[in-house]
């Protein structure tokens, strides 16, 4: 900015900026899938790490043919901010059993619908006040399975201040 007695000199500016941003995701899966559910079976066990050394108590593996383990741990600590080194790991397996689940077009493509909004959700951080989204969806379905595309058309704020 240049003014009569001062010369010229920089000023922040001050603007809403808009963009129209495109975004697609694309996913293609099979109508007949294999699932992997719990039976509800399930076998405890706790282990105790000191630094390096591991204690386990019951030996042995589960003898599930497919199973899913979780392990929860938790260190020790004395006083309110104080930890020792020694850990205590809970270990659950459970029972996984596998089976096939037929899906019809409607229900297949709603699935994957909902799997990409999720993903574009997760990595697309919009506030809702200042962007505006406009979806348009395209399913094919084939002999296999059905194949989704999603384009994301998003005005948002791009801009910046500077100074």
């Amino acid at each position: 900015m240049e003014g009569k007695y001062t010369g010229q000199r920089s000023v922040n500016s001050d603007a809403d900026i808009y963009a129209l941003s495109t975004y697609e995701k694309e996913r293609k899966e099979a109508f007949i899938q294999q699932e992997e559910v719990r039976t509800g079976e399930f076998k405890k066990n706790v282990e105790i790490y000191l630094h390096n050394f591991k204690i386990n108590f019951k030996k042995g593996v589960p003898n599930f043919e497919n199973c899913d383990t979780i392990k929860v741990y938790k260190k020790l600590k004395l006083f309110s901010n104080y930890y020792i080194p020694i850990e205590i790991v809970n270990v659950t397996h459970y029972e996984l059993e596998k089976n096939f689940k037929t899906y019809t077009e409607e229900e297949l493509t709603a699935k994957i619908t909902n799997l990409l909004q999720k993903e574009f959700e997760e990595e697309v951080e919009l506030s809702q006040e200042e962007s505006k989204v406009e979806t348009k969806v395209d399913s094919v379905a084939d002999e296999e399975g059905v194949t989704v595309k999603i384009v994301y058309s998003v005005e948002e704020k791009i801009g910046t201040k500077d100074r």
